[in-house]
């Protein structure tokens, strides 16, 4: 999967070393008692020539900064090679953001991390631990700790510091908040999260609820239309954090909480050292907004820059441009495979209009991105569902098959069918524990368009199996009588007269062998209950749209009729007596259809209306 890097524009590149040399001598060459040692005044880290000039700092806070100066300076001397492309000098940026590069590759390299470097990095929380148990009212000493700690892949530790943090204001619960989250705890994130927010004021508030960052044009000009802190902003937000979750079976909401980890993380970064030795700003804190934080780094090409980028030398302090950590090139790279953060503002309009293709991740233009760490693997679920009516209520069933996913093995596997009606935040699910890999899922929902989402996740080993679009019922405007969804199976001696005794037979896919017979099983609803003329024709032609979602039935049915079918029936039946929904069954011969792509559609004739019509896709596969 891909896997993003970060890199700087050569010219810029040359600026920011730049500053952060002139940055860290003009720090070293100050009296320490001059410097300011408070978290809110932007205090920068000592520059590594520091004791050649002063005597040691006796200040904690101090002495963790220069703990953590000395440690950024000893990785990047020992980086690994990146080897994957790379952003080259005269070459197009496929993301700019200031003086920076983003660009994402499927097929990065992994960049493991030298022993060295986390030998290192465990001294530096050593030291941290050490005076940040002396000092927990210390912010900026706590933010370290947590950051290293989660570097290190502790977060249960980083979870600890955050709970003894003795800091005035929102910091100790945005902390535990980013621990919580990256444990995979998100509904306690979100409740730290909320106490956060709960602490800062109306304006501090619109910059930490603001979306801006991850909107593509489109979306971002809908957003701007409401001011922050209105009703109609705060829905807006609501909806879509609602729909850019990964995994809908999920509690607690993991795409907020990422986002406000990142701006915890953002402020953490804003006034320490980081792997590249620029300066924090805007630029910095938006890629980090967009795209998460760095999770590793890699020195690229020969790993040294070019003699006159650190030319600038104020006098008297010439040795500290020579300090070979400063010519480093360092490339970051964030969490993979990461997928498109926001669905796109079609989605959020109309999300049971949407289809598999609106939910794909990598769909462009992607502003942001997002890697859950329970969705390693983002794979399409083979499945069938349908939809029935059961009064003002809808059924959908569905049966999926996981069995031919590599990788699962014998690892639990936790399934969910989630429906959302409408745009409003809210739905209706399934959620079970230990399923099998093949299986049947239901759910109910008030009756309507609805979005689906059906999942099948493997924690054990990061995989989510998922399949998600709109569904509707088939088209029945104005009309007294209308049908169900088509529902495939595999025939088993009888003719199945409801739902319930299909599902165990319900084919999990809509691929199909001709020398198979082909069950099929719908409902049609509100027939007269006193027995009424049903007049029933079966097609299956050949299907040659490229994208059949986006084909009306009207049309389809059209064309359909113009067209020889290799397979139809006609059937003169009467309604169910007695009740007001008539569940039929047929069984069709496919034998002579060529592997392909074929349309099912169904057409029922009663009297006083216009016929009505349903259909479903299938494929027929080679013997």
């Amino acid at each position: 999967m891909p896997q993003p890097a970060l890199v700087t524009h050569p010219r810029a590149m040359r600026r920011a070393l730049r500053h952060a040399v002139l940055l860290g001598l003009a720090i070293g060459a100050a009296p320490l008692a001059a410097q300011d040692t408070s978290r809110t005044a932007g205090t920068a880290a000592p520059s590594a020539t520091a004791g050649a000039d002063t005597a040691p700092p006796r200040d904690p806070h101090q002495l963790a900064q220069q703990a953590q100066y000395d440690f950024e300076r000893f990785r990047r001397l020992h980086l690994p090679r990146f080897t994957g492309r790379n952003f080259r000098p005269g070459g197009r940026c496929p993301e700019p953001v200031g003086m920076w590069c983003y660009f994402y590759e499927e097929d990065e390299p992994a960049m493991p991390e030298l022993p060295e470097a986390a030998q290192a990095r465990a001294k530096l929380l050593a030291t941290l631990d050490s005076l940040g148990r002396d000092n927990p009212a210390d912010d900026w000493i706590s933010g370290q700790r947590v950051r290293y700690l989660i570097e290190s892949g502790r977060p249960q530790e980083a979870l600890a510091v955050a709970e003894s943090c003795r800091s005035f204001g929102w910091w100790c619960d945005g902390l535990a908040g980013l621990a919580l989250h990256e444990m995979g705890r998100y509904v306690d994130a979100e409740a730290r999260f909320a106490k956060v927010l709960d602490r800062l004021t109306p304006r501090e508030r619109c910059r930490w609820t603001d979306l801006t960052p991850y909107l593509d044009e489109d979306t971002r000009r809908q957003y701007v239309r409401s001011l922050c802190g209105t009703p109609e902003r705060a829905a807006f937000e609501s909806r879509v954090w609602w729909f850019s979750r990964v995994r809908y079976g999920l509690q607690g909401n993991d795409s907020r909480t990422e986002h406000f980890s990142r701006l915890v993380y953002a402020e953490i970064m804003r006034e320490s050292v980081n792997a590249h030795t620029t300066i924090w700003d805007e630029a910095a804190r938006e890629l980090m907004v967009r795209f998460g934080w760095e999770r590793s780094w890699a020195q690229e090409g020969s790993g040294q820059m070019p003699p006159f980028e650190l030319a600038v030398r104020p006098p008297g302090r010439e040795d500290a441009t020579m300090d070979p950590s400063l010519r480093v090139n360092v490339i970051g790279l964030e969490a993979k495979p990461a997928y498109r953060f926001i669905p796109p503002v079609d989605v959020l309009t109309s999300p049971a209009s949407s289809d598999s293709i609106d939910w794909a991740v990598q769909l462009p233009p992607v502003v942001a991105r997002y890697a859950p760490k329970y969705a390693r693997r983002l794979l399409m679920l083979e499945h069938q569902q349908a939809l029935f009516r059961r009064g003002d209520t809808a059924l959908v069933v569905l049966a999926y098959d996981v069995t031919r996913v590599p990788g699962l093995g014998g690892a639990r596997l936790d399934g969910a069918l989630v429906l959302t009606p409408g745009t409003t935040p809210g739905g209706e699910a399934t959620i079970r524990r230990d399923v099998p890999k093949k299986g049947t899922l239901t759910v109910r929902a008030p009756w309507g368009p609805l979005l689906m989402s059906a999942e099948i996740e493997s924690e054990e080993t990061s995989t989510l199996v998922r399949a998600r679009y709109g569904i509707r019922p088939p088209f029945a405007v104005g009309a007294r009588v209308s049908l169900s969804d088509l529902l495939f199976y595999t025939p088993f001696g009888e003719f199945p007269t409801t739902v319930e005794a299909v599902l165990p037979h319900a084919l999990a896919t809509q691929k199909v062998r001709a020398d198979q017979p082909l069950g099929v099983y719908w409902e049609a609803y509100n027939t007269n209950p006193a027995g009424e003329k049903m007049t029933i024709s079966l097609v299956v032609a050949p299907d040659d749209e490229e994208r059949p979602g986006r084909v009306t039935r009207a049309a389809r049915a059209l064309r359909l009729s113009r067209e020889t079918s290799p397979v139809s029936l006609t059937i003169e039946d009467m309604s169910a007596r007695g009740a007001r929904t008539s569940p039929r069954a047929v069984q069709l011969d496919i034998s002579t259809l060529k592997p392909g792509d074929y349309l099912v559609q169904l057409e029922v004739d009663v009297a006083g209306q216009y016929v009505i019509r349903a259909d479903r896709r299938i494929t027929v596969v080679p013997r």
